[in-house]
């Protein structure tokens, strides 16, 4: 229908995809060869503290924009009541939130963020075994620049924001930077952890921890997360960008130059987030 599109190539000009993977994976490598086992746990903690906000911000992502019925509309459509298409829309946002709430690849409840707990908890156990609890919860406490910057991935999703095409434009892009760089992430923590880490990836592995009543394997938060694993991340990436594509069809085709612009913001601006997290994550 429309010629105004959202592409991966396009978006991969806007951020040095190569320079954002190099921060990355020396944070992490600092944390790992670090003498001292408390700079991974606390690295991993305020890793996890950070993206357990992505999966609660795609779910009202969805719900925004399947409630901005006004915005969305099929031309093709003359009655009104069977014209909104911003269900339609939100439904290829949703598909990120059905595996951040329930991953569809496993048998049990799994919950992204229950995997990212047993995760950590495999990471105290093999590293920092008989750490007492006041160590292990000072090191996991949100540091103030944190604790912003998660208030601030609420905001990139639309949180606190009007409902207007501009704004869910830009949070759209926002949550298709989230992806992209996340595919990104969990590759290097994988291929790291497995590389520079002494053995703690296959420890991990072996490793099963209780959240909630549920068994996990340690690893499987990763695994399942990679590029090179289940790969959840990439194809939130793609549906997501169906989403976008989508929401230019059920718009005015005057408003699409300007809204493609929302979506590039809403991009950059989570590869500004990305890099003052992992700027600052390894700073007492």
């Amino acid at each position: 229908m429309t010629t105004t599109t959202v592409q991966k190539s396009h978006l991969q000009t806007l951020v040095d995809f190569d320079e954002y993977t190099r921060l990355m994976e020396a944070a992490l490598k600092a944390a790992i060869v670090s003498d001292e086992p408390g700079r991974l746990v606390r690295f991993f903690a305020r890793y996890i503290a950070w993206n357990g906000y992505f999966g609660c911000s795609v779910a009202s992502l969805a719900g925004k924009i399947g409630c901005a019925r006004h915005l969305f509309t099929d031309p093709a459509e003359p009655f009104l009541p069977a014209a909104d298409r911003n269900v339609l829309v939100a439904s290829y946002i949703f598909d990120a939130a059905r595996d951040e709430f329930d991953d569809h690849s496993t048998r049990a409840r799994d919950p992204h963020r229950s995997l990212a707990q047993a995760f950590l908890k495999g990471i105290v156990q093999t590293t920092m075994p008989g750490a007492d609890m006041a160590t292990l919860n000072a090191l996991a406490a949100e540091p103030a620049w944190l604790k912003a910057l998660n208030q601030g991935v609420m905001r990139g999703y639309g949180g606190g924001q009007d409902d207007s095409l501009a704004s869910i434009f830009h949070a759209m892009g926002y949550h298709l930077g989230s992806e992209l760089l996340a595919d990104r992430e969990f590759t290097v923590i994988g291929a790291t952890l497995r590389e520079a880490g002494g053995g703690l990836a296959e420890r991990l592995f072996h490793t099963e921890v209780d959240i909630g009543g549920t068994k996990h394997k340690a690893l499987s938060w990763v695994g399942i997360h990679s590029g090179e694993g289940g790969a959840v991340e990439a194809d939130h990436f793609e549906w997501a960008t169906q989403g976008v594509n989508a929401a230019f069809d059920f718009i005015d085709p005057a408003q699409r130059a300007a809204m493609l612009a929302q979506v590039e913001q809403g991009f950059a601006a989570f590869a500004q987030d990305h890099r003052i997290f992992f700027d600052n994550v390894n700073n007492s």
